[in-house]
């Protein structure tokens, strides 16, 4: 395709301002709902991770400054996402989160700078292989750290705790910034792997969440008419076995009044046999 560096540098900005707040709403999510049920700490995690990678070829390969920019923020994004997941998930304390975090972003910068001025040492020698090495491993990365995510999915049998809207920021940030290397003099094909990914990887999980999320309402709401049928049956049981009988397991005021005559008779029977009974005198005994 023709080079056109207006189209480039105008796509690439799109791609790499969306993909800079594509974690913003999985944040908010998690900060507003207090918790990251659902969502894989590995994922924000190893994502954080590649970004390091990706920054680093980017920058070595001196691409368009917006997609140099981008692994920055979305590194930092990532690790704030992942640092809610031990806040969250693993219950870890404040001050071991935050220490947590300024150890991954002191390694982030410095892995990353260091990398960089290798990077441009071996192009100035003539190795390019270890900066298309770095861009493999970004690609890598991307796709092992989605893969937790999908074992959360299959475990919870639907979608949760992920904010679809995280994933559709993220695959439009990989369509502009992958359309943008069209119009690119050298294609970048490893950097367009990498977008590629990207957006299968996070299509798939929006379609399982359109197909599964659904089944688990329904699914969910069966259990909950099948529970309340079962309590339904249960106390219909219990009246079948003693119709008198009231919900707290005391018997109803007939049957107390019953026996309470039942006694008093009872008692009155009693005294009757233990009375003597007087026969009366007639005159022929009077006579006699």
């Amino acid at each position: 395709m023709k080079e056109i560096p207006a189209a480039d540098k105008t796509l690439a900005t799109i791609g790499a301002i969306l993909w800079s707040i594509q974690v913003a709403p999985q944040i908010w999510k998690s900060h507003r709902e207090k918790s990251t049920e659902g969502l894989s700490p590995i994922l924000m995690f190893v994502w954080g991770m590649a970004t390091i990678f990706q920054g680093s070829y980017l920058v070595s390969q001196r691409s368009s400054i917006p997609l140099q920019i981008q692994p920055q923020c979305f590194g930092f994004l990532c690790v704030i996402s992942w640092a809610q997941c031990l806040r969250y998930g693993s219950r870890w304390s404040l001050r071991r989160v935050f220490l947590a975090m300024a150890v991954f972003y002191a390694f982030f910068v410095g892995f990353q700078v260091g990398s960089v001025y290798a990077l441009w040492a071996g192009q100035r020698a003539g190795r390019y292989w270890p900066g298309e090495m770095y861009g493999w491993i970004t690609s890598a990365l991307l796709v092992i750290g989605l893969l937790p995510e999908y074992y959360e999915i299959w475990k919870h049998k639907e979608v949760v705790g992920i904010s679809l809207l995280f994933m559709a920021v993220d695959i439009a940030g990989g369509v502009f910034s992958g359309v943008s290397l069209f119009f690119r003099k050298d294609f970048d094909k490893v950097a367009f792997i990498q977008y590629f990914l990207v957006v299968l990887l996070d299509g798939a999980i929006i379609v399982l969440a359109a197909i599964l999320n659904p089944i688990a309402r329904r699914r969910r709401a069966r259990e909950a008419a099948m529970a309340e049928g079962n309590a339904d049956e249960e106390a219909a049981g219990v009246d079948q076995r003693d119709p008198e009988a009231r919900p707290d397991g005391s018997e109803s005021s007939t049957v107390a009044d019953d026996d309470e005559a039942q006694a008093k008779t009872k008692a009155l029977d009693d005294s009757y046999s233990r009375t003597p009974t007087v026969v009366p005198i007639t005159e022929a005994d009077e006579k006699q």
